[in-house]
């Protein structure tokens, strides 16, 4: 897989300064409104609940909740399937999916507008052909799926498996596809001032995964670069140490865009 397609010529480069300037106004704009003080009792509740918390600093603390209280005054997060939308679960999902905008300039996911949570596992039908131009009529029981950079569904029975450190991590997976759509000229790569690094070694790391499987990265990874960058995301959220060790290369480019550090 080629991920430097599309990165240069001079029409991404017009796209990317019109992409640029409309990010940065919006970005003004959202950063200038007041918010509400960040409640202590939620401050608690990712206290406890987020162990990464406990890695950043003030500053990033700081920026922390206010990309919470700005996720939360944008996204609705609505209940399916009788689920019950608490407190707790709001601001558990924007708590998660905030670690993943430690960035100065990162805008809380740039036309995201709802979240659906439901309580299990839950069963899709879609309609779009597969590779060889079929439609199946059976439906797919999901954990997840990101739609269009508008929509992000979630089992939070999952979510909460994550929370307790399950290698598995549907949360993070399907907002790290929002981060992916947020430059559609790209495919398995978030809005980035040069792709350089990122092409070498996400190229470089997809074809070692299709010439030998993984400990930690998930063979998903090879549907394409989109979804090889959600499992990339996965392992550093769920399996830092591993990843560190295993993958250097990968935990390294992963790091200095997400500023956390996941491993031990």
């Amino acid at each position: 897989m080629n991920w430097t397609e599309g990165y240069i010529g001079f029409g991404m480069a017009v796209f990317a300064a019109v992409l640029c300037v409309n990010y940065w106004r919006k970005r003004q704009a959202k950063r200038s409104r007041e918010l509400a003080p960040f409640p202590p009792p939620w401050r608690e509740l990712l206290r406890r609940r987020l162990k990464l918390l406990g890695r950043l600093s003030p500053e990033q603390r700081r920026m922390h909740e206010r990309r919470v209280m700005e996720f939360l005054a944008d996204i609705r997060i609505k209940g399916c399937n009788d689920f019950v939308v608490t407190e707790e679960v709001r601001v558990l999902i924007a708590g998660y999916a905030c670690l993943m905008l430690l960035r100065p300039d990162a805008y809380v996911f740039r036309g995201l507008r709802t979240v659906l949570v439901y309580p299990t596992a839950f069963w899709v039908r879609h309609h779009e052909p597969d590779a060889i131009g079929l439609v199946s009529d059976e439906p797919e029981l999901r954990l997840g799926e990101s739609w269009n950079g508008e929509r992000v569904v979630l089992s939070w029975e999952d979510v909460e498996a994550a929370l307790a450190g399950d290698a598995v991590n549907v949360l993070v997976h399907e907002f790290a596809h929002q981060l992916d759509a947020e430059n559609p000229e790209t495919e398995g790569a978030p809005l980035l001032p040069d792709y350089g690094r990122w092409s070498k070694v996400m190229s470089a790391e997809y074809k070692a995964l299709e010439q030998r499987s993984s400990q930690v990265i998930d063979d998903y990874g090879l549907e394409g670069p989109t979804e090889f960058f959600a499992v990339a995301t996965e392992a550093y959220f769920q399996r830092g140490t591993e990843l560190r060790l295993l993958h250097p290369a990968l935990y390294g480019l992963l790091r200095d865009y997400y500023r956390v550090e996941t491993s031990d």
